[in-house]
């Protein structure tokens, strides 16, 4: 035992006691309170008390003379508590003290002697001893009768099987009594370092031929209610138990019962009252239920089987929490509300994706907790009865985005269920092209089942393709071709005439990111409407890195796009300001923290921002032609809060300096004030961004 107890705290296996839930350490601490109130009864009238008419006419009616001075007793003491409001931490201690000479004054006022006292079962008996107590030759015999070469070995063997499991049943009190301990105490214990202390102990113990041993939970809540705290104070207490063990049988004969009694009995109404009354609104009724299960587990049938009651209450809350979200879609929303990173598509491509046929038409349904056979019927009814809705409203979505990331576990049926509802809605939802799953990780859906296979078999990416002459267009109203891995289309939404190129889209696809979801989603919607505007605002190069000269006319234009209000002779004036510069790989553009002097349009090449220091450290967003960086300093003056560095050679820059951009504030107010629009652009952009309440998320850096 002490080895275990050793190598476990060694081991650092101490968190093995956050597997047992707080309700079920609340529940074991009233079920030792009312295990130790019982025990005061026992105690005080020398008699063994039992669920039974019987047992309370023989232990309590019979001997309620000896009970009465534990009750006395124990109405004073609260009386005491309540009146000075626990201001007075040794009050316990010390009225215990007081106790035994109280007793023996109100004995001497009613003329009654010790030995009468001692007849009617008021004391504890006497020990012969032989006024030695227990330091005698007697208690030393052990090491006079040990004798190994008198050990059958063979039986230790075939014993073994038997001390184990002793073994693993001693161990299961440390993590029930020190986390009690510590909820009673309000104290964060190390348990690591008392699994090691328990080791030296049974080890010590175990190497003198005693007896295996362990925290007493009821023990040292006493010594915590009585100020105990410090090495001084336990090694005294130590050194004062050594001593009660030597000469205590001597002493327990002038203890009156109902003094022990009353110890007992206080301590065990106050850890009843602290597990089941005090708790009943820290819980719900199923976990305040498993705490008076516990209680009248352990009260009734023993520890041991109140530690099966705690198991079972805990494996009963789990499994309970584990499904009580019966409707495990948790909400939908449109990609207009939930905007993915692509802040910085063309012109063109934004004012697609913001009509009425663009982001709205992108479906959002986030899922959470555990989908299994019991809610996965009603979960695939509640999406579709979703996409009935708005199909009735005229809006039916043309892809469908269905968010796994915060279910937690998706058992087979469930599985088979979420693999059939593609095929279902594809072919039930005509205007749907694409299905795209999000879970919550690469390793794909939380299950066993190979899902993620079932319903994407096939990664592939939209591609543009020429339409051969006579080939025939595929429409809605081919089934056959919504069952297949690419849903080939040209859907036309502005135009009349067939398109020269299609779209070739996989109807599903399965992501780890949300954002990647709803950045393909809206390449979806880019190739559909307009092919051609898909190859230049793919997301798969996003942000565009469209041909990349180094004319001041393409510099001029995205310039343009970033300010799709002005007029050509306002970008004139703007760009006028702006200086060509030119960076090669690893240069410095500035560093976190610099004074904000001034904004940059990236022309050619790329950058990348990053946290240098603080608990962010790491976080970083590539920074690609067509965007500008330090906006949000130059217009409100903040120091530079990342660090930018160039990673191409011959990169291209144009810069608006802090001194040009005063300037023309008050010359040209209207036109400055594109460069607060820019800014503003970019920081609800952020604010509506999907991710952006992941801490380290690249794509959430002001720069």
């Amino acid at each position: 035992v002490g080895l275990t107890f050793y190598l476990l705290g060694k081991l650092e296996l101490g968190r093995i006691v956050y597997f047992f839930p707080s309700h079920v350490l609340v529940g074991c601490i009233g079920g030792i309170g009312a295990f130790i109130c019982i025990t005061a009864i026992e105690v005080s009238t020398n008699s063994t008390f039992s669920f039974s008419q019987k047992g309370f006419e023989e232990c309590i009616v019979a001997n309620f003379h000896l009970l009465a001075p534990v009750i006395a007793f124990e109405l004073v003491l609260r009386v005491l508590i309540h009146v000075t409001e626990g201001r007075y931490t040794l009050l316990n201690p010390i009225y215990y003290c007081m106790t035994t000479p109280v007793f023996y004054f109100a004995l001497w006022l009613l003329g009654v002697s010790t030995e009468k006292a001692g007849q009617l079962g008021y004391f504890f008996p006497a020990l012969d001893t032989g006024g030695n107590g227990m330091l005698s030759t007697d208690l030393f015999d052990i090491f006079t009768f040990v004798n190994l070469g008198d050990v059958s070995f063979r039986a230790v063997a075939k014993a073994l099987p038997t001390l184990v499991s002793l073994a693993v049943f001693s161990l299961i009190h440390v993590p029930i009594n020190i986390p009690a301990f510590a909820i009673t105490t309000n104290t964060e214990p190390d348990m690591n370092n008392e699994l090691i202390a328990h080791g030296w102990s049974n080890g010590l113990s175990g190497l003198a031929f005693g007896l295996q041993n362990y925290m007493t939970y009821s023990n040292s809540v006493v010594y915590a209610k009585s100020s105990g705290k410090g090495r001084v104070s336990s090694i005294a207490v130590a050194a004062l138990t050594v001593l009660i063990f030597i000469w205590g049988p001597i002493i327990a004969a002038y203890v009156p019962r109902c003094i022990a009694g009353t110890l007992l009995f206080h301590l065990g109404v106050d850890l009843f009252k602290e597990g089941v009354v005090d708790s009943y609104h820290d819980y719900d009724r199923l976990e305040y239920g498993g705490c008076w299960l516990i209680t009248i587990s352990m009260v009734a049938l023993g520890m041991d089987a109140g530690l099966v009651a705690g198991a079972i209450a805990a494996l009963a809350t789990f499994a309970a929490q584990s499904i009580i979200n019966q409707h495990p879609v948790k909400g939908s929303m449109t990609a207009s509300t939930l905007r993915s990173s692509a802040w910085n598509r063309s012109l063109k491509a934004e004012a697609i994706l913001s009509c009425e046929k663009g982001r709205r038409r992108i479906l959002i349904c986030q899922l959470e907790g555990h989908i299994f056979f019991g809610n996965s019927t009603s979960t695939m009814d509640d999406i579709k009865e979703r996409l009935t809705e708005k199909r009735n409203a005229g809006q039916e979505p043309f892809v469908l985005i269905l968010d796994f990331s915060q279910v937690v576990g998706i058992d087979s049926t469930a599985a088979h269920a979420i693999a059939k509802l593609k095929e279902s809605l594809l072919r039930n939802f005509l205007l749907l092209e694409v299905i795209l799953f999000v879970t919550r990780d690469d390793e794909g859906f939380p299950c066993d089942f190979a899902l993620s296979t079932r319903v994407c078999p096939a990664k592939a990416s939209i591609r543009i393709v020429e339409r051969k002459p006579g080939s025939r267009l595929l429409d809605g109203s081919d089934s056959t071709s919504r069952r297949m891995s690419i849903t080939a289309r040209a859907f036309q939404m502005n135009h009349t005439e067939p398109a020269e190129t299609i779209a070739e889209i996989p109807n599903s696809r399965v992501f780890s990111k949300l954002d990647d979801a709803l950045l393909f989603g809206e390449d979806v919607l880019l190739a559909l409407v307009d092919p051609h505007l898909f190859r230049e605002d793919s997301s798969e190069h996003f942000p565009p890195v469209r041909a990349s000269s180094h004319s001041l006319n393409e510099a001029k234009g995205f310039l343009r796009e970033l300010c799709p209000q002005s007029t050509p002779d306002e970008i004139n004036l703007l760009f006028g300001l702006f200086e060509r510069e030119e960076y090669n790989r690893g240069d410095l553009v500035w560093r976190q923290g610099d004074a904000s002097l001034s904004m940059k349009l990236i022309a050619s090449g790329s950058l990348i921002s990053f946290i240098e220091d603080g608990s962010e450290a790491g976080a970083a967003e590539t920074i690609h032609p067509g965007s500008t960086i330090g906006e949000l300093g130059l217009v409100n003056g903040l120091h530079r809060l990342t660090t930018v560095k160039v990673v191409e050679d011959h990169t291209q820059l144009y810069s608006l300096s802090l001194e040009r951009f005063h300037h023309l504030v008050l010359t040209n107010s209207y036109v400055a004030r594109f460069i607060d629009l820019l800014t503003i652009k970019y920081l609800a952009h952020r604010v509506q961004y999907v991710s952006n309440g992941e801490r380290l998320d690249k794509r959430s850096l002001p720069v």
